[in-house]
């Protein structure tokens, strides 16, 4: 299971990213929220990205379906850190924006779609959602994890599923760590409708 390999290996994850500079993914990201407000950051790993919104002055809660990378996170993150895994959570109009970059990319198709639907409920109203991908269109396992790839296409296909979500934006990136050079992301930033 995806759980295992990332208790097995949170040291070397938590490491490898870190220090990974997605700033101008924040840049395109935080017009959509205003100062103070609450974000969900799921599958939170590193902490990094939790790090950087609270630092810039919103509630952050973050969740991760780990137990060794929740434990580790506790210690790293001032704020509510929670063993919670997305496609289980039960939150209800309570987070203006969630935050999820590189989580949903380990989910069927089946399992996303009821993840979108989670986050939907979690969300206020017109609330944002930010997601990210490996660029592609193809279902494989890489080094004991399985991975769903999305393009333009595949992603807007599948999201068409999701009747709660609007696509706001939608950009290819390349892979911002020194070692992944020509390696790309897709990034999607949704809007729920009602």
């Amino acid at each position: 299971m995806i759980q295992q390999y990332y208790n097995k290996h949170a040291k070397e994850f938590i490491n490898n990213t870190l220090n990974v500079d997605l700033k101008p993914i924040y840049e395109r990201f935080e017009p959509y929220l205003k100062k103070g407000q609450k974000i969900l950051d799921v599958g939170f790993g590193s902490g990094r990205d939790s790090l950087h919104f609270d630092k810039k002055g919103y509630e952050v809660v973050s969740i991760d379906f780990a137990e060794e990378i929740v434990s580790r996170g506790k210690i790293l993150l001032s704020n509510e850190v929670l063993l919670v895994d997305v496609r289980d959570m039960q939150y209800k109009d309570e987070f203006h924006a969630i935050w999820a970059s590189a989580v949903f990319l380990h989910l069927t198709e089946e399992e996303m779609l009821k993840a979108f639907e989670n986050c939907a409920e979690a969300l206020k109203m017109k609330g944002s959602l930010y997601v990210s991908f490996k660029y592609g269109d193809t279902e494989k396992y890489r080094h004991g994890r399985y991975f769903n790839d999305y393009n333009e296409v595949k992603f807007s296909e599948m999201i068409s599923g999701c009747e709660k979500f609007n696509i706001s934006e939608m950009w290819k990136t390349e892979d911002a760590r020194p070692n992944k050079k020509g390696h790309y992301w897709l990034n999607v930033i949704l809007k729920r409708k009602y």
